[in-house]
């Protein structure tokens, strides 16, 4: 009898370090599906501050699209836009532009990893710039201006860091370039 509880108790502890050893091989999986490249696309109105949008002051539709990035490690895909990159475009680009009067908005919605795509990310940086490149050639017959700016993961110290700059100027629509 003293034999067939032994036996039960090692093999339930078998059972138990065999469950660990599949957990933590899923996690380890989990990590890895994270890895890769992307970019980020912003869908905004911008508008000067304090002013009604009128004929004489009228709303600017702008993208900003940011640089090529890995994906950030201590962060799933599903929760980036939310976790990272909302906070960054606001401190970032948002803020400082607000101190120069203009007023850039935008919804959860108008946020895209790697642009329209339903692709979380890229296996290579080179696949992500490609993909980069045709969402800016997509964007510029979309009516509106098109920005680029630098994501950075860490520490970042406003349009210092993020430097928005215009790429693309649609002749169409207002442009409230800061001063």
């Amino acid at each position: 009898m003293r034999m067939k509880g032994t036996a039960f108790f090692a093999t339930a502890i078998l059972f138990l370090l065999l469950l660990h050893l599949l957990q933590s091989t899923a996690a380890t999986a989990t990590c890895h599906a994270n890895e890769g490249y992307l970019f980020i696309e912003i869908e905004t109105t911008v508008h000067r501050a304090g002013l009604e949008t009128s004929s004489a002051n009228p709303e600017e539709r702008r993208w900003y699209i940011s640089n090529v990035v890995v994906q950030p490690e201590d962060v799933p895909s599903y929760t980036l836009v939310k976790q990272k990159i909302m906070p960054y475009f606001s401190r970032n680009v948002m803020d400082p532009a607000e101190k120069r009067g203009i007023v850039i908005d935008y919804g959860d919605e108008d946020v895209r990893v790697n642009s329209e795509t339903s692709r979380a990310n890229y296996e290579t940086r080179e696949e992500a710039e490609a993909a980069r490149k045709e969402a800016i050639e997509y964007r510029k017959n979309q009516s509106g201006n098109i920005y680029s700016f630098e994501m950075v993961w860490g520490a970042a110290k406003g349009e210092e860091t993020s430097k928005p700059k215009l790429i693309y100027r649609d002749k169409e629509q207002a442009n409230y370039e800061p001063k």
